[in-house]
């Protein structure tokens, strides 16, 4: 049987974990999930659809951050029955995702593996899997981390886990070619059957006050049975600092078959050879009985893997001392065969590990044969596994540099690899990298890629604009998008986060979707500044230490799920500080709930939070522009919010996406003023929040999910199209539109016509385009567009790919954006007056100057953009189509011709 070990991705600075895929022809096994393993698994085009099981060595955001994400997509393709296996707190932190995931057709399984639980092992028909639990010196165990956990406490957890991801069956072994994928679990809409936009207030106020009644009402008996998972508290937990380190034995070898000593035996080829091949006893038809040991050889015992898990110094006493792995260890009395089978060690390792003297010591002691991938950030390059986007960057870089921030990477190790032992078996991850366990070891680098970087991809393009001196002066706002792909993240843009520096005061992020630290982290630079960045001039770590106001807009996946690796990085960052600085959380009161839960699983520092609920600051009078609901207990954090960042405003609004959806306003004492629109279709509260007050927005961030001819898309998922954001700044009045939150499906540059955006209406506006529209318009009664229909309660969209589907011809298109970005157009003018418009991309920077320019440069871009398609279109046909295929394509088409000559 072949199987083997495959890198998704090494332990870098960049990066906390290390992630390895075994592949057998009959599943696959994920050991870690770290933010952004789907991204990887789309830009490498790793097939995880096929998941068995995924194995966690700690159980926190490092190792698990994209688990929530790839269970969504996962879902998304009919994938049913997975196993998640981990240590102590893994059910607590999979049932603390209730709150933004609801898949109970699934049937994920979850497996503790605990300390002193004798069951605490995983087998099926391709591996056996035991852990080593290892801990941090100092650290004793407590009696409730040991042992098998049948507490109320446990009962109550399965129970949400099982109502978040239904019942977890065990499939037969036919079953993986035979099963149907389900069809996506369908929901009831969000705002009932009718959803005229004129009564959203009302609606929200009464999913709050619902949700304000169940936080009172949640029950903790596990007998108690409410209609929502989330009405149910989970119980308190405490963060253990376990890790666990994992033994995988693989399939027996069978023994070689002779064909000679069958033939000697009167046998002949065919079935019986077949039978004596998979182990059972065959009768000739002269009587004679043969049994499989007189034509096949003895079985070879199974190889072995090690995945070790040493997250830093303090674990190594711990690890290098456990029982289990005294049996490999050369020099020892109770070392037997198992050394012999010891194929492969993975060493993940944290900062300062692989130069201890005691590891290396330890390490050293292994058999001479046992090839090591030594995953340490010492060891492994902080190189951009990203190179579709970074070939874009780089080119839009070329046009506007200040704009198109380089990100910072390297292609260079920080020390060689001989320096952690004295082997020629050492080797260091890269993504894609297999070592062949079965048949026979053999380590296969024909699917790695090259890596370049920022500055090497740079050189590869021809038309460089040198960069401007003082790029800063009289940036009052810079707003800098992170990531601006909606949904799921793609090879070319990752899910929604936006960064603010106000200058003199601190930083503010704008959603925080999955990866978004690790976009920070080379936006920024970490551990030292990206000098490419000339716009905000902190690295990452003095960024987060600044860091004042975190913005969450509504609960779905793609807008929160790197929040908690923030919040952890920022109180590790910020906890020796004196005085240790506050952090304000302005979110829905849902993301609080989350908090708290998954803060029995990780210390996240929720007693230095000032939580802020969207709904206490919003604007819900029309023609009030102060809101008339303050919470008593907020008025306090709202005020210290304001000083933090010196603000004279910050409002909210609700808006129409899902329940607990909202948009932002913040007026700064300077004169700026910025309004973000998180997700929504075109609706009047934000077109109110927009004019609240003396001044119109400075910049509005709004969503511009999807293109004018998707628009029957964008109803049913209560997205916006691009005339429609465009319709929304001008209902509001906005100096500067920066569009952002797109479909993964669509790489162009965003078009709009002057019928659609004209076409545009919402409640107590009318037509918000037109320049006669008033605040207290008597236009009432105008239903949105968004006419009510069944929505994925996670906005996923068709595919992570991109579709260029509606591009039939190349040229064409070309000539089409060209028309409309670069030509007079007296009727659009008109209708655009002194609005400015640009579209955002991943970890780039846009002043209201910057976006005042940006139709200087559309033509350039555009041809950017169009030179990636067909590039993608190129090296997707590649990819996929077999030497076969275009054979028989051809066959096809010389047919037709024939057919139709005649």
């Amino acid at each position: 049987m072949k199987w083997g070990v495959q890198v998704v991705r090494g332990n870098t600075h960049n990066v906390g974990s290390t992630s390895v895929i075994l592949q057998f022809a009959s599943g696959r096994y994920l050991f870690n999930c770290g933010e952004g393993t789907q991204r990887l698994s789309f830009e490498n085009k790793t097939r995880i659809s096929k998941l068995t099981a995924i194995f966690l060595t700690r159980v926190d955001w490092d190792n698990m951050g994209g688990l929530p994400g790839m269970l969504l997509t996962l879902a998304e393709t009919g994938s049913q029955n997975l196993v998640v296996c981990g240590g102590h707190n893994l059910t607590h932190a999979m049932a603390a995702m209730r709150h933004f995931i609801l898949r109970s057709d699934m049937g994920v399984g979850v497996k503790e593996l605990r300390d002193g639980d004798a069951a605490a092992a995983f087998s099926d028909e391709n591996i056996r899997v035991t852990p080593v639990h290892i801990y941090p010196t100092g650290y004793t165990v407590s009696a409730h981390e040991q042992g098998a956990d049948e507490s109320d406490a446990a009962a109550i957890r399965r129970m949400l886990l099982e109502r978040a991801f239904g019942v977890h069956k065990a499939p037969e072994p036919t079953d993986r070619k035979k099963r149907e994928p389900p069809q996506p679990q369908q929901k009831k809409g969000y705002y009932g059957q009718e959803c005229k936009e004129a009564a959203i207030e009302q609606v929200l106020q009464k999913f709050e006050q619902q949700d304000e009644d169940r936080t009172k009402k949640r029950s903790l008996s596990p007998g108690h049975s409410p209609k929502r998972s989330s009405d149910v508290f989970l119980p308190l937990a405490t963060p253990t600092p376990c890790a666990l380190c994992y033994i995988v034995e693989g399939p027996e070898v069978p023994g070689k078959f002779d064909s000679q000593a069958a033939r000697d035996l009167g046998l002949k080829p065919g079935p019986q050879f077949a039978q004596l091949v998979r182990g059972q006893t065959i009768t000739t038809a002269d009587g004679q009985t043969i049994r499989p040991e007189q034509c096949v050889g003895p079985a070879r015992p199974s190889s072995l893997v090690i995945i070790i898990d040493c997250p830093s110094p303090a674990y190594i006493d711990s690890l290098t001392t456990a029982h289990q792995f005294v049996p490999f260890l050369e020099g020892t009395k109770t070392a037997g065969p198992q050394k012999d089978q010891l194929m492969m060690i993975v060493h993940s390792l944290g900062p300062g590990v692989a130069q201890d003297a005691r590891y290396k010591k330890w390490a050293a002691r292994f058999p001479a044969h046992v090839r090591h991938m030594v995953s340490a950030p010492e060891y492994v390059p902080d190189n951009n596994p990203f190179q579709r986007h970074l070939r874009i960057h780089a080119a839009m870089h070329a046009i506007s540099p200040h704009t198109y921030i380089l990100p910072q990477a390297t292609d260079k190790a920080e020390l060689p690899l001989h320096t952690f032992l004295d082997s020629k078996n050492l080797v260091a991850p890269k993504s894609m990298m297999m070592y062949d366990i079965e048949p026979e070891p053999k380590l296969d680098e024909s699917m790695v890629t090259q890596l370049l970087t920022a500055e090497q991809m740079l050189a590869k393009v021809d038309d460089v604009t040198p960069p401007s001196p003082h790029p800063n002066d009289g940036d009052d706002l810079v707003v800098c998008p992170i990531g601006t792909g909606s949904s799921v993240p793609s090879t070319y843009r990752n899910v929604s986060s936006n960064i603010v520096s106000v200058k003199g005061f601190g930083g503010i992020v704008l959603d925080c979707g999955e990866s978004t630290v690790s976009q920070l982290k080379r936006f920024l630079g970490f551990p030292r500044r990206n000098h490419a960045n000339t716009r905000i001039q902190q690295s990452y770590t003095e960024f987060l230490k600044t860091l004042k106001l975190l913005y969450v807009s509504h609960m779905h996946a793609d807008h929160h799920l790197g929040a908690i690796q923030l919040l952890h990085e920022w109180n590790q960052a910020t906890q020796m500080m004196d005085p240790k600085p506050r952090l304000s959380v302005l979110a829905p009161a849902r993301f609080w709930a989350w908090l708290e839960d998954f803060s029995g699983v990780q210390d996240l520092g929720l007693d230095r939070l000032d939580f802020i609920s969207c709904s206490d600051i919003r604007l819900i009078d029309p023609t009030a522009k102060i809101p008339i609901k303050e919470n008593q207990k907020y008025r306090t954090a709202v005020t210290k919010l304001k000083s933090d960042l010196g603000l004279v405003d910050i409002l909210t609004c609700g808006v129409i996406h899902c329940p607990w959806a909202y948009g932002l306003s913040l007026t700064h004492y300077t004169g700026w003023k910025l309004v973000y629109s998180g997700d929504t279709r075109p609706c009047a509260n934000l077109v109110t929040l927009g004019r609240a007050g003396d001044k119109p927005p400075t910049v509005l961030l709004h969503e511009a999910t999807l293109p004018d001819y998707l628009h029957v898309d964008a109803v049913a998922k209560r997205h916006s199209t691009v005339s429609e954001a465009v319709a929304m700044a001008l209902g509001m009045g906005a100096e500067n539109l920066l569009l952002t939150h797109f479909s993964q499906r669509c790489l162009d540059l965003p078009r709009w016509t002057t019928a659609n955006i004209e076409a545009v209406k919402v409640a107590r506006y009318g037509y918000v385009a037109s320049a006669s529209t008033s605040v207290g318009s008597s236009v009432d009664d105008v239903e949105d567009s968004a006419t009510e229909l069944d929505v994925d309660d996670d906005d996923i969209d068709a595919g992570a790919g991109v579709d260029f589907g509606h591009v039939n011809d190349l040229e064409t298109y070309g000539q089409d954006v060209a028309e409309q970005t670069d030509a007079p157009n007296a009727a659009l003018n008109a209708v655009l007056g002194d609005l400015k418009i640009a579209s955002a991309f991943d970890m780039s920077a846009y002043a209201p100057r910057d976006i005042k320019k940006y139709r200087y440069n559309t033509h350039r871009l555009k041809q950017v953009l169009h030179d990636e398609m067909k590039l993608f279109i190129a090296e997707e046909s590649a990819d996929t189509v077999e030497p076969s295929q275009l054979k028989k394509g051809k066959q096809k088409a010389k047919a037709k011709k024939g057919k139709d000559s005649a």
